[in-house]
């Protein structure tokens, strides 16, 4: 589908992470259909070598960038400025975790079409499905999954699936949104100043961006089925650096928002 935006990931991980987050980014790209571009912005100089290797049939562009504190935020704004000189209006952000079922992309494009997605500005955001981590032990109860994997992962099997058949015989959370992932107008982004890159580490620029998007762009949440659906791939927990730090900046940044309207201060590092 050669009119679908070019699909975009943030490939940049410490080197401790690294080997296993290639992992989870190429069973992402597999579950891409062959036909959509596939770009990423990374700082690892061997990716795209490995790429090569791992897809002979697909071109996968690289960004290189210098590696530097991380600021997911920063490489989505290089990635939104390099797709804006090419005078593309629009790109697809993935993470790196998210398979996407086969029909994904052609429902996607089909609401973009029935939404009149060239017309005016819109983000479009879907339903994903978090796939679980096996448990070690018998009789787990559910409800402690997210505390026990993030403090005990080693109770967890963190095997990936690779198949959407593989996927739906796992158990999978309650549907919600992936609001860091989806369809973004670069020409709205332009307008709030980008996403706020001086969130270092982990942190909620997805949340925050959509908040602030919605002044100058239609947003739509669409839930659908398996089928308009994302399923991001289980891991254990990543760099939690800054995650106090940056959740109270969310937090003052939406009372901000929810006082004053749109927040779209932004500083360039």
């Amino acid at each position: 589908m050669n009119d679908f935006p070019p699909i975009w990931y943030v490939y940049c991980f410490d080197e401790i992470e690294e080997r296993e987050s290639y992992n989870r980014l190429k069973i992402s790209i597999s579950s891409v259909p062959e036909s959509f571009k596939i770009n990423l912005i990374s700082w690892h100089s061997n990716v795209e070598k490995k790429l090569k290797l791992d897809f002979p049939n697909r071109t996968i562009f690289v960004l290189p960038v210098i590696k530097k504190a991380f600021s997911k935020s920063f490489y989505i704004n290089i990635i939104c400025e390099y797709e804006d000189n090419k005078n593309n209006s629009y790109i697809y952000l993935s993470d790196i975790d998210l398979f996407f079922h086969p029909e994904y992309f052609y429902w996607l494009k089909f609401i973009m079409d029935q939404l009149l997605y060239l017309e005016s500005d819109i983000r479009i955001i879907t339903n994903n499905y978090n796939i679980r981590a096996i448990p070690r032990v018998k009789f787990f109860p559910d409800k402690l999954y997210g505390k026990l994997n993030f403090y005990f992962p080693r109770l967890f099997d963190w095997s990936l699936p690779t198949n959407i058949n593989q996927i739906l015989s796992r158990k999978l959370s309650k549907a919600g949104f992936a609001h860091g992932c989806g369809l973004i107008p670069i020409n709205s982004l332009k307008l709030i100043g980008g996403y706020n890159s001086e969130l270092i580490g982990y942190g909620p620029e997805d949340d925050l961006f959509n908040q602030r998007i919605k002044f100058y762009s239609r947003i739509y949440y669409h839930k659908g089925t398996f089928r308009s659906s994302t399923f991001h791939l289980p891991h254990p927990s990543l760099n939690q650096q800054n995650r106090f730090k940056n959740l109270n900046y969310w937090q003052n940044s939406l009372n901000d928002i929810n006082l004053n309207g749109v927040y779209s201060d932004l500083i360039k590092r």
